[in-house]
C-alpha cells in the first residue's frame, strides 16, 4: 500500500449510515439486545452505528451521575455482564468495513463508565475479556493492517482502556498490547491532512499518530503509579523515543501535551530513577526538540500559540538547573576528577558522564548547533545552559565556531554581542571552596579554562585590533563593548583570586593561586591589542560635518558614543593592564584637555539625574569625564603639577575649577578621591594625609554672570576661578621649597607658645596635634605679597579670604590646642586690606569676625531689627517669578548679604533662603556659611528645630554648631538635631572624631557650667549614636580617642576644681556632673573588660583621691567616686570594700554593691571574704545584693549540684557547657571557714527571707557550719511559719540531706504536719518549687517511718479536696516514686485513678507537661495489678477517638487493655474502633524511617487480639489489616504477621485469601497471587538476601519482636508463603510472567532460606523450589535451561532426601546460586558472565570453599576493580555462623584481606569492605577468638590504626566493641598474660588521634567501649591514659552542647536505647546513631566514664572533674534517671559532712 493510501483521512460511510438509522433509539437494554440478536447483518450492523453514536461523548464533555447513557449501560451490563452480546456480534463479524463498530462501542462504552466510581465496576469485566489472549490478538493484528479507520478505532480503544478508572489496569494493557510489532513505527506517520480549524483542534478528532501518541504518553502521565512508568521505560523505551521523531510536524496541543506530560509525569517524579530520565532525554532527543525553534509563528487566532516558546519553556526547565534535569552540578572552573576521586560526584554523574573531562556531555553537544545569533530564544537557552555550567564555556568557542572577525554584518554583530554576553557572566567564586565546605582549593582552576572565560583563544587580539582599526564606527563600537567586557571579566577574576590569596595566607612569590593569577595577566596582555591601538582609536577625528542640522546631530552622537568607548577602555587598561599601559609612554595628562574643555558653565550646570538631556552627547561627556577621573586615579604616571599645553596653570588647576563648578554629584565624588589621593601622596600634605578632604571641602561653589559688581562698584568674577589660579601658584612654590614653610609653621608656633607662658601663670601643656600643612604658611605669604604687590582684584581678595575663614575653622577639627590658628588668623587679619573698594574691604573684616568667633572668641554684636531697605529689596525680589539665569541670581543674592553689609532679621532671613530656595537650592550653603555665628540666625530665622529635613543636604554639622549659641545647645532638641546631621551622611570615624574635637572646644571656650553640662550631654548623644552606625572596632577607637587622646576631657575629668563647682551650683541639674555621668554611660560598659581598661587611670585617681581624702575626714570626693567606681575592676573593688569597711564608711558601701552587681557573682573572689561580707549585714541589713554575694561565696565551698537541683540560670537564656564545666573546675570541695556563730543563727532568724537567704542556709546545712539541730530548734519556733514556702523547701531539702532519724524526730508533730500541709500541691509554683516539694515529701514519708500514716492521710485529704484537673502532675510524681514503699498500694491506686479521670478530661493535649503525666502514668499502670475498669474504658474510648496519631496515649491504652479485666464484647467494639477510624490508614502509613505513630497502633492492635482471641479474630477485623502490611522485618509488619497466626490458629482459617491481594502501596490493585508476588520490589529481596535475617523461625516470633532491622528488608517467611500461594493457586503461564517472577528475586530468596538456621523454614524453601522445578517443565521461557542448570547444582550440593529436615546450606553456596540466577534475569549485571562461567565449568559446587575466591580478588580483567569489590561484599554477607567460619578460613582468607587492606591506602571502597567482613568475623565468637590467637589481630589492628582515618574510626570502634563483647576472657588472658586489654586499650587511644572524639556520636562509641574494657576484672592501670584522652576529647565537645533551664530530657527507657546493641554487623557499620539529645548522650557518657574510673585501684586527676560532671548530670537529669548521679550525691554530702566534723547521713 502506498504511502497517500496510508495517510488518506477514513471514508466518510459513517455519515451515510447515519442517515440510513434514523430509527434506532435505545431506551432500555432489553431494546439493545433485541436489535443486537437481530439475524440480519445490515440490521444488526445499523443498530451498532446508532448505538455507538448514542454513546458517543463529545470533547470536553462532562459526564453526570444522572446522564442517561450511564443508566442504560448500566441496565445493559446487569443483564449481559462484560457486554457479551457486542463480543458476541464482534465474533460472527468478517467483513473488514464493519469491524470498527463493536470497537469504537466498546470505546465508548469504556469511556462513559470510567467517569464515576460506581460504574467501574461495570466496566471491569468488560477489560478483563479485552485483555484476554483471543481478544488481544485481533486488536493487534487490527493495528498492524490496512484498514485506517479499524486502526483509528483500535487505539481509541487502547486509550480508553488505558485511562479506565484512572489507569487501573493500565498495566495489564502495557503487557498484553504488541510492542514488538513491526508496522507500530508507521503508525507514527500516519496523520490526517489537512490544516487550520482541523490541526488547531487536534486533541478534539485525533488523528492516528495523535492517537497512537497519547496512548503512549498514557503511560507516563501523573496518574500513572511510579512501577508502571519505570517498567514501560524499560521495556519499551523505543517506542516513546518514537514520538519525538516526527513532534516537529505536529500542531501546538499535540506539542503542548508531549511536553507537559514528559516534565509531570516523568521530571516531576522523584520516584523514576534520573538516569532513566536522561537516558531518554538524550542529545538525540534535545536534538528532535530543538527543530521546534523553527516554528516562531503564532497558531492561532489570537497569537498566543507559539511552539518555540512551548520548547523554549521546557528546554530551560531541563537544561539549565544544576542538579535537576539533565543539567548536572559541575566544578565551575575546575576539571572533572576521575578515578580515585570519582567517588565523590553523584551516581548519575558517574553514570552518565564516564570517561569524559566534563561533567554535562549531553549538554555540551546540544550547545553546539544552537543558533545563538539568529534567534533570541536559543541565544537565551544557551546563556542559560552556561551560566548554570561554567565548564561548558571553555569548550563553547572551538565548537561552536562563531564568526568573530570584525565586518559590518548584522550576523558578525549578533556574534559579537553574544560573545560578550558570555563573558559576561559572573565568577564561579563557590566552585573555588573545597566541596561541602568553606574553606578554598589549595590550588586554582588551570590557565586554559581560566582564559577561555575571559579572553577565548579565537584569535582576539588580531579581530580587536581590526574592529577598532576599521572605518566602520558600528563595528569600533561593538569591538570596543566586547574588549570592555572582557577586561572587566579579567578584573572581578583578578579581585575573587586576591580573596583566595587573603584566605589561604599566601606568599606572593609561591603561593599557587598568586603564580596563577600572574600568569593569567601575562597571558591576557598576550591577548587583548596593544596599547597603541586604544590611543589611536580614542584620538580618532571625527569626521568632517556636512549637510543638514539632523544629521549633524547624528554625527554628534555618534562621535560621542565612539569616545566614550575610548575614555572607558583607557581606563580598564590602566586598571586591568597597568604595566602594559605604562609601556607605551602615554601621557595621561593630556587628557585633561578635555575636562577643560567640556567643565564650561553651560556643562556643569547640567543635571542629569533631574533633567536628562535631550542630546545623547551631552550625557555622553559625563560619562567620559568620570572615565577620564577613574583613569587619572588608576594611573601612576600622572604628573599633576605638570604644566597644561597653552596654559600657565598645571593640571591641578583644571582640576580644581572643576570640583568647585560641576553640580554631578558622581563626577564630584570622584574628582573628590582623586584629589584627596593625589595631594595626601605629595610632601604638602605628609604630615596628615586627611587633611587635603579638608581644604577641598573649603573650596567656593559661588557662580557669577558676566558684568557683575559690587554695591559700589567693584567688578566681580566666579570665585573658583580666582581660588583655583591662587591655590595652584601656593601649590607650586610649596612644593618647590617646602622646608621652608614648614620653618615658618615651627617659628610661628614658638612664637605662641612662648607668648602663652608670658600671659599665664600656670603651666602650659605642649602642642602636641599635628601640625596643619606648610602649604596654609605659602597661602598667607602668597596672599600678603600679592595684596602688598596689588595683584589681586577685590573680587578674588573676597574669595580667597572667605576660603582661608572656612580652612581655618575646618582646620581646627583636627586641633586640640586653637592656639596656633589664632595666632594664624591673627597674622590673617594683619595683611587684610585697609583700602579699596569699601564692600569688599568690609566683607573682609566680616568675614575675618566670623573666623573668630568660630574659633571660640567671644564678641558681642548689636541686636537684631527689621531694616526698611532691606524689606524693599525682598519684595522687589519675591516678585521674579522666573529667573533668567536662576543658578547666577541666586548666588548673587548670597553675594548681597556678604557685600550689602546689612543685618538681617529672622523674618528677612527666612524670605531670603525662601527665595534662593526657589531659584537654586545648593546655593542655601553658601548663605548658611555666610551668617555670622554670633547672630544666632540659622536656628532662628531657619526654624531648624521643625524645618530641618528640608535643608538637610545643605547643612552639615561643623556649619550648625558653628552657628549654635549656648542658649540652642541647651534645648534637647537642638542636640538631636546635631546629631542627626552628623550621621544623616553615613560619616567615618574621622568625621565623627572632628565633630567631637568642635565639640570639645566649646568646653574651652565657655565657663558656665550650666553649658559644660550641655556640650557634654551632646557629645554623650555623639557617642551612643556612633555605637550603634559605625563598626565595633571603629567605635573602640573612637572611645580610645575620646577618653585617652583628647586632652581636654582628660582635664575636665580629673580637675580638682570640679568638687568646688558642684558645691557653687544651685542645684545638682546644673552641674558638669550629669553630663559626665551622661557621656559615660553613653559611651563605655562597666561590664566590659575593656571598656574599663579604657578608663582605669581616670578612675584610679579618683579612688586614690577619695581614699586621701577619706583618711583626712573630707568628704568633698563622694561625687567623683560614684561616677568613676564603676570602672574599677573586680579586685579593685573588693580592696576599696575592704578600706571602706574598715573605716565604716557606709554611704559609699551601696555603691560598690551595685557595681558588682554588674559582674557575674561567680566569677569574683568572693571565698576568702565570706566573714568579712556577713559581717556587713550589720551595717547593710536590707541589701539584697549583699546577701547574693554572700550566697555565692558559701556555695562555693561546695561541690555543683550538690543539692540535686540543676544549675542556676535564667530560664530564657541558654549556656554551652564548656562555659559551666569551666567555671566549676576551679571549685574544690573543701568546708566553710569559722564563722561566727552568731551571724549564721541571726540569718534564720531574720524576719523576711529572699531567694538568697534560702540558698545561704542551705550551703550553711550542707557544710554543717548551720548545725541540724539549731535549725530543728528553728522550725519549732514561732518565726518559720512567716517564711514562704519557695524559700522554705530549699533548707527543707538541705536539711533532709544533711541529718539523722534524731533530727527529725527533734521536730515536734504539729510542726512537722503543718510543714507537710504546706508542701503539698497549691496552684500558681514554679516547677522548681513543685520539683522541691515532691522531693521532701517523698524523703518525709520514706524516712520518717512513726508519723508515715500521718503523712498518707494529709495526702489523701489533700486528694480528695481538689478537682481531678488539678495537680495531675504532682500526683503522678507521688506515686511513681511512693509505688515501691511498702503499704502504701492504696494510695498509689487511688493516685493512678486520679490520673486516669485527668487524662479523659484532658485528652486530646499537645502539652509537654500533660506527655510527661502520660508517661509517668503508663509506667504506673505497668506495675498495678489490676485497674478499675469503669476508670479506664472512657480513657480508652477517648484514647481511640481522638488521638489516634498520638504515640504516647496508645502506648497508656496497650498498658491499660493489659492490665484490665475487659468483656470480650468490649474489646471487640474497641477493636472496631480502630479499623474503622477515618485516621487509621494515615496513622499506619509507613514512612522511609519509620513511623512512631504506625507502631503505637499496631502494638495497641495486637494487645487487642490477644485478650480474647475466640472472640476478636473474625476475617472482618483481619481484612483491614492487609492493607497496612508491608512484608517487612520491621518490629510493626511482625507483629501484624504475628495477628495472622494469631487468627489461622484459632479460627482454623488461613489467611492466605487475603495475603492473596496483597500489594505494596495503595495505587496498585491486586487480585490475583501471582500479581502481588510481581510486586514485590526486587532491590529490596536483593537486600534482603544480602542482609538475612538468620535467626528468623516460623514459629515463636515474638521472641524476636524486638530485634533492629529497618523496614527496607522483606519478611522472609512473608515472600515464602507469597510464593507458596502463588504456585498453589496461579502459577505463571506464560514466558513473560516467569520472568516478570523471576525478576522480582523472589526465588533467589527461597535459595537463601536454604542457609537459615529454622529447619522449618528451609524445609518450606526448598518444597517452593522443587514446585518451581515442576512448573518449569512445561514453561516455554527462554531461559529455562539456565535456570534448571543451577537448580540442578543446587540439587548435587544437597544431601540426598531424607525424614529430617533439609540440612543447612552454607551462606557462600546459597550466595553464589542466588547471584547466579539473578544474573540471569539480568544479563546486564557484570557478574552475570563470572558466576556462570564458574558454575559451568564445574560439575559440582563445592560448599565447603568460598567460591570464585582468587579469581575475583586478584582479577585482571577491565573490570577488576568491580569483581574485586563485588568479592568482598560477598564475604561479608556470606559469614553469617561458624558454619560459614569453617569455610572462611580453609583458604587463609582472612590473611589475603589483610595484606590487601595494607597495601589500598587510597582506595577507600576497599578498605570499607573489608572492615565491613571483620566486623562480621568479630560478630563470630569461635571466628574472633582464632583471629586474635593464631592471626595476631590485635596487633594487626593497633598498626593499622597508626595510620587511622577519620572515615574510619566509626568501623574500627564497633569492631573493638565486638571483641570486647564476645572475648572469652580466661582464654586470652591465660595466652596472652593480660596483653589483649593493653592492645584494645591503644586501639581505642589511637582512634581518638585520629579525629573521633570530635562528634559526639563517635565518642559515645568510645565511651561504651572503655566501660567494657573497664569491667574486666583484671588490672586496668592502661586505662589512666585512656580516660584523659577522653576526658579531653569531652571537654572540646562540651563548647558545642547547649543547656537550657527547662531542659526535658527523656525518662530511663529512652535513655537505654541510646545505642545498637553489640555485636555490630557489616550492615550500617559505618552509619552513626543520630544524637537527637545532645545534652542527654554527655550525661550518659559521664556516667559511664565515672563507673570505668572507679574500676581504677588508684584515685586518678581525672576523677574530680568527672564527679562533677556526673553531679551536673544529676542536677539536669533527676535522680530516676540517674541513679548513680544521686548515689555518687549522697557519697559526696557524706564525705563532705565527715571532713567537717559533723555527722554522716544516714
Amino acid at each position: 500500500m502506498s504511502r497517500n493510501e496510508l495517510n488518506e483521512r477514513p471514508q466518510k460511510r459513517a455519515k451515510v449510515d447515519q442517515n440510513a438509522h434514523k430509527g434506532f433509539t435505545f431506551m432500555n437494554a432489553y431494546d439493545v439486545r433485541q436489535a443486537l440478536r437481530n439475524q440480519d447483518q445490515t440490521t444488526s450492523t445499523d443498530a451498532l452505528i446508532a448505538l455507538r453514536n448514542q454513546l458517543t461523548l463529545r470533547h470536553g464533555e462532562i459526564v453526570s451521575p444522572q446522564d442517561g447513557r450511564l443508566s442504560l449501560i448500566k441496565q445493559w451490563m446487569d443483564m449481559s455482564p462484560g457486554a457479551h452480546d457486542i463480543f458476541e456480534t464482534w465474533e460472527h463479524m468478517s467483513q473488514t468495513s464493519t469491524l470498527a463498530l463493536p470497537i469504537s462501542l466498546l470505546s465508548n462504552m469504556l469511556t462513559l463508565l470510567s467517569s464515576h466510581f460506581p460504574y467501574h465496576s461495570y466496566g471491569i469485566p468488560i477489560i478483563k475479556t479485552l485483555l484476554l489472549p483471543q481478544w488481544m490478538r485481533r486488536l493487534n493484528s487490527y493495528i498492524g493492517g490496512s484498514h485506517n479507520e479499524l486502526i483509528l478505532v483500535t487505539l481509541k480503544l487502547f486509550n480508553a482502556m488505558s485511562a479506565f478508572g484512572g489507569g487501573r489496569e493500565r498495566k495489564s494493557v502495557m503487557d498484553t498490547f504488541h510492542w514488538e510489532s513491526k508496522t507500530l513505527p508507521k503508525v507514527l506517520h500516519m496523520r490526517r491532512k489537512g490544516k487550520g480549524e482541523e490541526q488547531s483542534n487536534a486533541l478534539a478528532r485525533p488523528d492516528i499518530r495523535t492517537l497512537y501518541l497519547l496512548f503512549i504518553l498514557s503511560f507516563i502521565d501523573e496518574e500513572s503509579p511510579a512501577a508502571v512508568k519505570s517498567t514501560f521505560l524499560e521495556r519499551h523505551r523505543d517506542a516513546f523515543l518514537g514520538i519525538f521523531k516526527g513532534l516537529v510536524q505536529d500542531s501546538y496541543p499535540v506539542v503542548r501535551r508531549v511536553l507537559e506530560v514528559c516534565w509531570a509525569g516523568l521530571w516531576s517524579d522523584p520516584k523514576i530513577k534520573r538516569t532513566t530520565k536522561i537516558n531518554l532525554f538524550s542529545e538525540a532527543t534535545i536534538t528532535h526538540l530543538a527543530k521546534l525553534y523553527d516554528r516562531t509563528v503564532p497558531e492561532s487566532a489570537d497569537g498566543q500559540y507559539v511552539p518555540a516558546d512551548l520548547v523554549h519553556h521546557f528546554l530551560l526547565a531541563i537544561c539549565t538547573r544544576p542538579g535537576q534535569g539533565i543539567c548536572f552540578k559541575d566544578k565551575g572552573w575546575y576539571p572533572r576528577e576521575t578515578d580515585l576521586d570519582a567517588s565523590s560526584q553523584d551516581d548519575d554523574s558517574r553514570t552518565w558522564q564516564r570517561g569524559g573531562k566534563i561533567h554535562n556531555k549531553i549538554l555540551s553537544n546540544i550547545l553546539k548547533p544552537l543558533k545563538v545569533n539568529e534567534d533570541a530564544r536559543q541565544q537565551e537557552l544557551a546563556l542559560k545552559i552556561m551560566s548554570a555550567c561554567p565548564e561548558l564555556v571553555a569548550s563553547y568557542w572551538s565548537a561552536a565556531a562563531l564568526t568573530l572577525e570584525p565586518r559590518l554584518s548584522s550576523k558578525w554583530i549578533a556574534n559579537i554581542a553574544f560573545f560578550g554576553l558570555v563573558l559576561s557572566q559572573p565568577v564561579p567564586s563557590a566552585s573555588f571552596l573545597l566541596p561541602g565546605s568553606d574553606l578554598y582549593h589549595p590550588y586554582p582552576p588551570p590557565l586554559s579554562t581560566i582564559l577561555e572565560n575571559v579572553l577565548p583563544s579565537v584569535n582576539t587580539k588580531s579581530h580587536f585590533s581590526k574592529g577598532l582599526q576599521s572605518v566602520s564606527p558600528l563595528v569600533q563600537h561593538c569591538t570596543a563593548l566586547a574588549l570592555a567586557k572582557c577586561l572587566i571579566k579579567f578584573s572581578d577574576v583578578t579581585r575573587s583570586f586576591r580573596v583566595v590569596e587573603a584566605a589561604l595566607e599566601e606568599d606572593e612569590e609561591d603561593g599557587q593561586w598568586c603564580k596563577r593569577r600572574r600568569e593569567l595577566e601575562k597571558e591576557v596582555r598576550r591577548r587583548v591589542p596593544d596599547f597603541q591601538v586604544i590611543v589611536a582609536f580614542s584620538q580618532q577625528k571625527p569626521p568632517p560635518q556636512a549637510g543638514d542640522i539632523a544629521q549633524s546631530s547624528q554625527n554628534c552622537v555618534k562621535a560621542a558614543l565612539l569616545s566614550e568607548s575610548a575614555q572607558r577602555l583607557l581606563w580598564l587598561y590602566h586598571r586591568c593592564l597597568p604595566s602594559l599601559a605604562a609601556e607605551a609612554r602615554f601621557d595621561v595628562g593630556k587628557l585633561l584637555q578635555n575636562l577643560r574643555d567640556t567643565s564650561s558653565p553651560a556643562l556643569a550646570e547640567v543635571d542629569v539625574e533631574k533633567e536628562p538631556s535631550t542630546d545623547g552627547g551631552s550625557a555622553f561627556r559625563i560619562i567620559k569625564q568620570l572615565h577620564l577621573l577613574r583613569l587619572l586615579q588608576e594611573s601612576d604616571q600622572f604628573t599633576w603639577s605638570g604644566k597644561m599645553t597653552s596654559s600657565p596653570h598645571t593640571y591641578l588647576h583644571v582640576l580644581l575649577k572643576t570640583f568647585s563648578t560641576t553640580q554631578i554629584r558622581a563626577v564630584r565624588t570622584t574628582l573628590r578621591s582623586l584629589l584627596c589621593r593625589i595631594l595626601s601622596e605629595s610632601i604638602v600634605f605628609q604630615e596628615d594625609t586627611e587633611e587635603a578632604n579638608l581644604w577641598l571641602a573649603s573650596l567656593s561653589s559661588t557662580r557669577r554672570g558676566p558684568g557683575s559688581e559690587s554695591p559700589d562698584g567693584a567688578p566681580l568674577t566666579d570665585e573658583a576661578e580666582g581660588v583655583a589660579t591662587f591655590l595652584d601658584d601656593c601649590v607650586q612654590r610649596c612644593l618647590k621649597t617646602p622646608y621652608r614653610y614648614f620653618e615658618s609653621m615651627q617659628d610661628l608656633l614658638l612664637q605662641v607658645t612662648a607668648s602663652s607662658q608670658i600671659d599665664s601663670e600656670d603651666s602650659i601643656p605642649e602642642h602636641t596635634d599635628p601640625l596643619p600643612s606648610p602649604l596654609l604658611m605659602t597661602v598667607l605669604e602668597q596672599l600678603d605679597a600679592k595684596l602688598t604687590m596689588k595683584l589681586m582684584s577685590p573680587s578674588d581678595i573676597l574669595a580667597i579670604f572667605t576660603f582661608i575663614r572656612k580652612l581655618i575653622f575646618k582646620l581646627s577639627s583636627k586641633q586640640q590646642d586653637l592656639r596656633l590658628l589664632l595666632a594664624i588668623s591673627d597674622k590673617l587679619a594683619s595683611i587684610a586690606p585697609v583700602d579699596g573698594f569699601s564692600t569688599v574691604t568690609a566683607s573682609v573684616q566680616r568675614e575675618l569676625s566670623i573666623l573668630r568667633v568660630s574659633l571660640g572668641v567671644p564678641q558681642e554684636y548689636q541686636e537684631l531689627s527689621i531694616s526698611e531697605p532691606v524689606q524693599e529689596f525682598l519684595r522687589q525680589i519675591e516678585k521674579i517669578q522666573k529667573p533668567t539665569n536662576p543658578i547666577v541670581n541666586a548666588y548673587e543674592l548670597v553675594d548681597w548679604l556678604r557685600l550689602a553689609g546689612h543685618t538681617l532679621h529672622p523674618t528677612e532671613l527666612r524670605r531670603l533662603s525662601s527665595i534662593i530656595e526657589r531659584f537654586h537650592k545648593p546655593a542655601l550653603r553658601e548663605l548658611f556659611e555666610s551668617l555670622h555665628p554670633a547672630q544666632g540666625l540659622l536656628w532662628i530665622g531657619m526654624d531648624l528645630r521643625s524645618s530641618f529635613v528640608d535643608f538637610r543636604e545643605e547643612l552639615d554639622f561643623d556649619l550648625v554648631f558653628a552657628q549654635s549659641r549656648e542658649a540652642d545647645l541647651s534645648d534637647p532638641r537642638c542636640r538631636d538635631i546635631l546629631v542627626e546631621a552628623l550621621f544623616s551622611h553615613h560619616p567615618s570615624r574621622a568625621l565623627v572624631e572632628q565633630a567631637i574635637y568642635h565639640i570639645t572646644h566649646r568646653l574651652t571656650s565657655s565657663n558656665g557650667p550650666s553649658h559644660k553640662k550641655d556640650v557634654l550631654l551632646l557629645l554623650s548623644t555623639v557617642m551612643q549614636r556612633s555605637a550603634v552606625t559605625l563598626e565595633p572596632a571603629e567605635t573602640a577607637h573612637l572611645k580610645e580617642f575620646v577618653f585617652s587622646r583628647c586632652q581636654i576631657l582628660k582635664s575636665l575629668c580629673v580637675s580638682p576644681n570640679l568638687s568646688d563647682m558642684v558645691q557653687e551650683v544651685e542645684g545638682p541639674v546644673d552641674h558638669p556632673f550629669l553630663g559626665l555621668s551622661e557621656l559615660l554611660d553613653a559611651s563605655l560598659d562597666c561590664a566590659s573588660e575593656a571598656d574599663r581598661k579604657l578608663v582605669s587611670p581616670l578612675s584610679a585617681f579618683w579612688v586614690g583621691v577619695f581614699r586621701s581624702y577619706a583618711i583626712s575626714g573630707i568628704q568633698q570626693s563622694l561625687p567623683q567616686i560614684k561616677v568613676w567606681i564603676r570602672y574599677l575592676d573586680p579586685e579593685e573593688l573588693l580592696l576599696t570594700l575592704d578600706f571602706i569597711s574598715a573605716r565604716d564608711k557606709a554611704e559609699i558601701t551601696p555603691l560598690i554593691l551595685g557595681v558588682l552587681e554588674t559582674y557575674t557573682l561567680v566569677d569574683l573572689p568572693l571565698r576568702s571574704r565570706t566573714a568579712q561580707l556577713l559581717a556587713l549585714r550589720s551595717l547593710l541589713p536590707d541589701s539584697t545584693l549583699l546577701e547574693d554575694m554572700i550566697a555565692t561565696a558559701v556555695s562555693s565551698f561546695l561541690p555543683p549540684c550538690h543539692d540535686g537541683c540543676p544549675l542556676p540560670l535564667d530560664s530564657s537564656s541558654t549556656a554551652n557547657l564548656a562555659s559551666l564545666t569551666a567555671s566549676l573546675s576551679s571549685q574544690r570541695r573543701s568546708p566553710l571557714s569559722a564563722l561566727s556563730p552568731g551571724d549564721v543563727v541571726q540569718l534564720l532568724y531574720q524576719k523576711s527571707w529572699a531567694a538568697s537567704t534560702a540558698q545561704i542556709v542551705s550551703a550553711l546545712l550542707y557544710s554543717n557550719a548551720l548545725p541540724s539541730q539549731e535549725y530543728a530548734r528553728w522550725l519549732n519556733s514561732v518565726t518559720c511559719t512567716n517564711i514562704m514556702i519557695e524559700y522554705l523547701a530549699p533548707t527543707l531539702h538541705a536539711f533532709l540531706d544533711s541529718s539523722d532519724i534524731e533530727d527529725l524526730e527533734a521536730i515536734g508533730d504539729t510542726v512537722m504536719f503543718g510543714l507537710f500541709d504546706r508542701l503539698l500541691p497549691r496552684a500558681r509554683r514554679s516547677d522548681d518549687v513543685r520539683r522541691l516539694c515532691h522531693g521532701i515529701i517523698i524523703s518525709l514519708i520514706t524516712r520518717d517511718v512513726r508519723r508515715r500514716t500521718a503523712f498518707v492521710a494529709s495526702i489523701q485529704r489533700n486528694l480528695d479536696s481538689s478537682a481531678a484537673e488539678y495537680h495531675a502532675a504532682d500526683y503522678m510524681a507521688f506515686a511513681a516514686r511512693l509505688r515501691v514503699v511498702d503499704g502504701l498500694g492504696n494510695l498509689v491506686t487511688n493516685l493512678i485513678d486520679r490520673g486516669l479521670q485527668w487524662t479523659v478530661r484532658n485528652l486530646p493535649t499537645q502539652d509537654e507537661a500533660a506527655g510527661e503525666v502520660l508517661r509517668k502514668l503508663t509506667l504506673l499502670v505497668k506495675h498495678e495489678s489490676k485497674l478499675k475498669t469503669h476508670f479506664v474504658e472512657p480513657v480508652l474510648t477517648a484514647a481511640i477517638q481522638h488521638c489516634l496519631s498520638d504515640p504516647t496515649v496508645l502506648q497508656l491504652s496497650a498498658s491499660l487493655l493489659q492490665h484490665t479485666t475487659l468483656k470480650p464484647a468490649v474489646v471487640n467494639r474497641y477493636l472496631q474502633s480502630i479499623l474503622q477510624h477515618p485516621q487509621f490508614f494515615k496513622a499506619c502509613e509507613a514512612q522511609k524511617n519509620g513511623s512512631l505513630p504506625r507502631d503505637a497502633v499496631i502494638y495497641l492492635l495486637q494487645v487487642l487480639f490477644h485478650l480474647h482471641p475466640t472472640n476478636t479474630c473474625q476475617a472482618s477485623h483481619v481484612g483491614p489489616l492487609a492493607r497496612v502490611y508491608g512484608g517487612t522485618m520491621s518490629v510493626a509488619d511482625r507483629r501484624l504477621l504475628s495477628i495472622f497466626k494469631l487468627f489461622e490458629t484459632e479460627r482454623k482459617i488461613s489467611v492466605s485469601s487475603i495475603l492473596s491481594t496483597w500489594s505494596p502501596s495503595s495505587d496498585i490493585i491486586v487480585t490475583k497471587p501471582i500479581e502481588a508476588v510481581q510486586n514485590l520490589e526486587p532491590i529490596r529481596i536483593l537486600r534482603t538476601c544480602l542482609v538475612f535475617p538468620i535467626w528468623r523461625r516460623f514459629m515463636d516470633e515474638d521472641d524476636d519482636c524486638h530485634a533492629v532491622i529497618d523496614d527496607q528488608v522483606y519478611d522472609p517467611l512473608f515472600v515464602v508463603s507469597l510464593v507458596a500461594q502463588m504456585l498453589s493457586e496461579t502459577p505463571p503461564t506464560s514466558a513473560l510472567a516467569w520472568v516478570e517472577v523471576f525478576r522480582t528475586n523472589a526465588i533467589s530468596l527461597l535459595i537463601r532460606c536454604l542457609s537459615a538456621k529454622d529447619p522449618n523454614l528451609r524445609e518450606a524453601s526448598l518444597c517452593q523450589i522443587a514446585a518451581l522445578w515442576h512448573y518449569l517443565q512445561a514453561s516455554d521461557m527462554q531461559e529455562k535451561p539456565q535456570v534448571l542448570y543451577i537448580f540442578n547444582v543446587l540439587k548435587n550440593a544437597l544431601p540426598p532426601p531424607s525424614d529430617d529436615a533439609p540440612t543447612r546450606l552454607p551462606s557462600f553456596a546459597s550466595l553464589i546460586l542466588l547471584h547466579s540466577l539473578r544474573g540471569i534475569f539480568y544479563p546486564s549485571n557484570f557478574i552475570y558472565p563470572p558466576t556462570a562461567r564458574f558454575l559451568l565449568q564445574r560439575p559440582e559446587l563445592d560448599v565447603t570453599d568460598v567460591p570464585m575466591l582468587y579469581g575475583m580478588l586478584y582479577s585482571n580483567s577491565d573490570d577488576w576493580k568491580k569483581e574485586r569489590g563485588w568479592i568482598i561484599r560477598f564475604l561479608s554477607d556470606g559469614m553469617m555462623s561458624t558454619e560459614d567460619w569453617k569455610v572462611f578460613k580453609r583458604r587463609n582468607t582472612w590473611d589475603l584481606l589483610a595484606s590487601l587492606f595494607q597495601s589500598s591506602e587510597r582506595d577507600q571502597a576497599l578498605r570499607n569492605g573489608i572492615l565491613e567482613v571483620l566486623a562480621n568475623l568479630t560478630c563470630n565468637a569461635q571466628a574472633t577468638m582464632s583471629l586474635i590467637l593464631k592471626s595476631s589481630l590485635l596487633s594487626w589492628m593497633e598498626m593499622q590504626l597508626q595510620t587511622c582515618r577519620r572515615c574510619e574510626s566509626i568501623a574500627w570502634l564497633k569492631i573493638i566493641e565486638n571483641v570486647l563483647t564476645l572475648a572469652d576472657v580466661f582464654k586470652f588472658e591465660r595466652s596472652t598474660n593480660g596483653e589483649w586489654r593493653a592492645a584494645l586499650s591503644r586501639c581505642l587511644s589511637l582512634v581518638l588521634e585520629s579525629g573521633a572524639g570530635s562528634t559526639i556520636s563517635t565518642l559515645r562509641l568510645v565511651v561504651s567501649a572503655t566501660l567494657r574494657l573497664s569491667l574486666l576484672n583484671e588490672p586496668r592501670n592502661h586505662l589512666h591514659s585512656l580516660l584523659a584522652d577522653i576526658l579531653g576529647c569531652m571537654e572540646r565537645l562540651e563548647g558545642s552542647i547547649v543547656y537550657r533551664p527547662k531542659y526535658r530530657g527523656g525518662g530511663p527507657v529512652e535513655a537505654s536505647r541510646r545505642l545498637v546493641i553489640p555485636p555490630h554487623h557489616a550492615h550500617g557499620l559505618h552509619d552513626t546513631t543520630p544524637v537527637t539529645d545532645p545534652l542527654a548522650a554527655w550525661g550518659e557518657m559521664v556516667e559511664e566514664l565515672w563507673r570505668a574510673s572507679m574500676t581504677l585501684y588508684e584515685r586518678h586527676s581525672q576523677w574530680d572533674a568527672l564527679t562533677n560532671r556526673l553531679l551536673v548530670w544529676r542536677g539536669v537529669a533527676g535522680a530516676e534517671r540517674s541513679p548513680v548521679g544521686e548515689w555518687v550525691r549522697r557519697e559526696v554530702l557524706r564525705n563532705l559532712r565527715s571532713s567537717a566534723g559533723g555527722p554522716s547521713s544516714s
